[in-house]
């Protein structure tokens, strides 16, 4: 599924996503250098979605899919009142880790900042998509958010199997190493429990998140709670 891009970037978000403290207004220049980076990263992205609903089979309060249980605490408060889950990848393409490579050779300053609004794009991308698989939802079901592989207690090394159940090499081009690391960088896979009632799922904390360290939402002064 191929995604429309937006013809702009919010340049507070990118100056956040590079350290920008959000109480403070971000400079002509350091302005000037997100506006430069969200051209270049939309002129690059080739933004693609993939998605495919299966069901959750419950065991001993574990959720499984395609017969492999999901580890951990929080997917299952996630998924609780679940029985199915759409299972959800999106990429950005390799065009924006090409231009990610180049400017971090030479322009340092324009690759932080490109990397920051490729980051705020992919999110929106997600966001995108998610509304798409909302929309093909059948009248009286309900979904609830995004929760990817590496949030809470949900490991990262699930991240292959994620992908694999989406055929996500072949559907987008999105390739995943056997540590969890998504190809291209840009991308993102999640998985949105779906019932007939509705639901709001589960975020976890920050302070236990295994992502803490390199979230996007963390340096713009919110969390992924809040979207």
């Amino acid at each position: 599924m191929q995604l429309a891009l937006p013809d702009s970037l919010p340049l507070d978000g990118i100056c956040r996503g590079m350290g920008q403290p959000a109480d403070v207004p971000a400079d002509a220049p350091t302005l000037a250098l997100a506006a430069e980076a969200a051209a270049r990263v939309l002129a690059a992205a080739r933004p693609l979605a993939v998605w495919r609903m299966l069901p959750v089979q419950w065991e001993d309060k574990t959720p499984r899919l395609a017969g492999t249980a999901l580890p951990g605490r929080d997917i299952a408060l996630h998924l609780r009142g679940c029985d199915e889950c759409a299972v959800l990848a999106v990429t950005l393409g390799a065009g924006c880790d090409q231009l990610l490579r180049r400017l971090s050779a030479g322009q340092v300053a324009l690759a932080a900042a490109a990397d920051s609004a490729a980051s705020l794009l992919v999110e929106q991308m997600a966001d995108q998509a998610e509304a798409a698989v909302r929309a093909a939802l059948p009248p009286g079901r309900y979904l609830t958010g995004r929760y990817s592989p590496g949030y809470g207690d949900l490991p990262l090394a699930l991240q292959p199997f994620v992908a694999e159940l989406v055929n996500a090499r072949r559907a987008v081009g999105l390739a995943v190493s056997s540590a969890g690391i998504l190809t291209p960088r840009k991308s993102i896979t999640a998985l949105l429990g779906a019932s007939d009632h509705p639901v709001k799922g589960h975020r976890a904390g920050c302070a236990h998140c295994a992502l803490r360290d390199t979230c996007q939402y963390r340096k713009e002064g919110t969390t992924c709670a809040d979207q």
